[in-house]
């Protein structure tokens, strides 16, 4: 009989942090598992960020063996709770040792940082597994697998230059999210922001960033980028961790996490903010819908790897922050979300009784919560797909009407003269700071001007500077105790 062998690398535990959402406790992954009523998953996507990295401003970022084990740690954390066979979340059908090509798709856009990641994920939710025993040819020469059994679980990359990479980046290449995402910078509360937090900045030039910026680049205006050097300095570099305290660290998180999301976060479909959350919308769609065409047997479980700039935008969509004010704040590094497909059946069931769960795992020191969405939990799914629908852009023509983008691929529908939406006819020329934004950043202005001491703790991370198609790595930014794109 064969043996199987698999074998884990040793999960890192992340550097500690201030992290986005309300720490939970660490419950064992067996009653962390523990549904209170039967129920069947049938499928489910995640969409994962990148781990632990280098500082995007000295291309070419690389993942760092801190990231790679984060993203090690990641696909072990949800192989426990959709592969293993002792998980009462198990997804039905999925192969619990072996990679099933029929079973799992994997994708990330053709970027070094997000390639490796997904290999990483992908290795720690399969990892190596000799499926049989070893194989002796015709010759009598005897051979074992390499690499104990690696498994070659493929990761699709998309091209800059295809139109399937909108579905994961959709803001890369859209015109009308970097318009939007600009007009931050002319309002109020970024000129109070940029006035009041000056000599803060500045009292850092001289001891850490003295030749690595323009002494004329240390404001809010670059929050992101000094809190990026900042973070990656605090983590590994030990000059910079003894320079920086805790609560100094947590002002330079709190004052970019601010900015990222004024720049990145929309609660309406019509603000061009929102482009990489709708596209994300419609890819979750299709790969749900793929699976209740094919009654559960195929693409059971999907990876995708993207930035935090999409999380940021599918957070505001789906009314996230209402429920939890820390969905303000960026996730930190190697954190998914999940949606789950399930029902109470033991085998795939009509489409009114499957239901929609969504899951966040702010990180690798935390378990996955679940969250309502769209205002419910366990939504059914005609509500989900209504409602993410109703956000969603359906096509890649839609897309490119809404950014006004000049994309090769979008070239068919400017010479047809059909656009489609745009962002401009779907009233993006609205308030750039909604009610709840506005509070947000009015708290901001407040906490430059005052101690920040016993303040709650949000997320913070690094923002990543935009990335045309086409171009080289781009300097990327992310929050938390691992930073990511």
């Amino acid at each position: 009989m064969c043996s199987i062998r698999y074998t884990y690398l040793p999960s890192l535990r992340p550097i500690p942090t201030i992290t986005m959402l309300t720490p939970l406790f660490l419950l064992a992954l067996a009653s962390q598992f523990s549904p209170s009523h039967s129920e069947t998953i049938h499928g489910a996507v995640i969409f994962s960020r990148h781990g632990d990295r280098t500082w995007k401003g000295a291309p070419p970022t690389a993942l760092t063996a801190l990231g790679q084990n984060q993203m090690y740690d990641s696909g072990t954390y949800w192989r426990s709770r959709y592969c293993a066979s002792d998980s009462a979340y198990k997804i039905s059908g999925l192969s619990e040792y072996v990679y099933n090509p029929t079973q799992l798709i994997a994708a990330a856009p053709n970027q070094p940082l997000l390639v490796t990641s997904g290999q990483a994920f992908l290795q720690g939710l399969y990892p190596p597994a000799s499926a049989s025993a070893s194989e002796t040819l015709a010759n009598g020469t005897t051979l074992e697998p390499p690499l104990s059994g690696f498994q070659y679980a493929p990761l699709s990359t998309v091209l800059d230059d295809s139109p399937e990479t909108i579905w994961l980046k959709g803001d890369d290449g859209c015109p009308a999210h970097d318009t939007s995402a600009a007009g931050w910078n002319s309002s109020a509360s970024f000129s109070a922001l940029l006035k009041s937090t000056t000599k803060f900045y500045l009292a850092f030039y001289p001891g850490i960033f003295a030749g690595v910026l323009p002494a004329a680049k240390m404001s809010y205006a670059n929050a992101f980028t000094i809190f990026d050097y900042i973070n990656v300095g605090v983590i590994h570099n030990r000059t910079i961790a003894k320079a920086v305290s805790a609560t100094d660290l947590f002002h330079f998180r709190t004052l970019a996490d601010s900015a990222e999301y004024a720049q990145n976060a929309a609660t309406s479909p019509s603000d061009a903010r929102a482009v990489s959350g709708r596209t994300l919308a419609q890819r979750i769609l299709t790969q749900f819908s793929t699976i209740i065409a094919s009654q559960g047997k195929k693409n059971k479980l999907a990876l995708f790897i993207g930035s935090y700039d999409t999380f940021l935008s599918f957070f505001g969509l789906a009314g996230l922050p209402g429920v939890d004010k820390d969905f303000y704040g960026l996730p930190v590094y190697a954190s998914a979300l999940s949606f789950e497909l399930y029902s109470s059946s033991s085998t795939f069931p009509a489409e009114n009784d499957l239901r929609v769960r969504f899951l966040f795992r702010n990180g690798t020191g935390a378990n996955a919560r679940e969250f309502p969405i769209f205002g419910k939990s366990g939504l059914k799914w005609a509500e989900f797909k209504e409602a993410m629908e109703k956000i969603a852009l359906g096509s890649v023509k839609e897309w490119c009407g809404f950014c006004g983008s000049d994309e090769a691929f979008c070239k068919q529908y400017q010479d047809s003269g059909e656009k489609g939406e745009t962002a401009a006819a779907a009233g993006n020329g609205g308030s750039l700071h909604r009610p709840a934004v506005a509070g947000v950043l009015g708290a901001m202005v407040t906490l430059c001007v005052v101690a920040i001491a016993g303040i709650a703790a949000v997320a913070a991370g690094l923002r990543v500077t935009r990335r045309r198609r086409g171009e080289g790595v781009a300097v990327a930014s992310d929050k938390g105790s691992v930073v990511s794109e």
